[in-house]
């Protein structure tokens, strides 16, 4: 079953990135998308999420399809926070005292030591602040997960 199809999808700038890309996602597919910096990769992820519109082409979505997506940085608005409010602070407010368990799941399913979670997000390394990230949108229950550069910075 597709959940987002592109169909001739392209993007301009000041200079075409990607052009007549035809693409297929369906349940369960795990695709990595390769190429050098500034080629789009970024641009046709923020495409996929809505962020962004395409210049030419059609991108369609299942109906009520949730997408999350994981950025490359550290907003700088989530610095001071701990890693464990990062997290919770994405479930959607009528959910926030409800669903608080799920952060923990997700916290402890990615082996996150009780003292990492209050540290702030401005004092953890760049593979804390990358795990995070992931597990900020993990909690939303994605039915597809967006990662931008999902291996930079990881601690080994």
């Amino acid at each position: 079953m597709a959940l987002i199809s592109l169909k001739s999808l392209g993007v301009t700038m000041s200079a075409p990135l990607f052009s007549n890309l035809d693409l297929t996602i369906g349940t369960g597919y795990r695709l990595g998308i390769v190429a050098a910096n500034g080629r789009g990769k970024s641009t046709l992820l923020k495409c996929l999420t809505g962020e962004m519109e395409p210049t030419s082409g059609d991108i369609t979505r299942t109906r009520g399809l949730r997408v999350g997506y994981v950025e490359q940085a550290v907003p700088a608005a989530l610095a001071e926070h701990g890693f464990q409010r990062v997290v919770a602070d994405a479930l959607p407010a009528e959910q926030a005292e409800s669903e608080q368990w799920r952060v923990d799941v997700v916290l402890d399913s990615l082996d996150v030591p009780q003292p990492m979670r209050e540290r702030p997000m401005r004092a953890l390394s760049g593979g804390w602040q990358r795990l995070a990230l992931i597990a900020r949108v993990w909690v939303t229950d994605p039915d597809v997960l967006l990662l931008d550069e999902p291996t930079n910075h990881l601690d080994l």
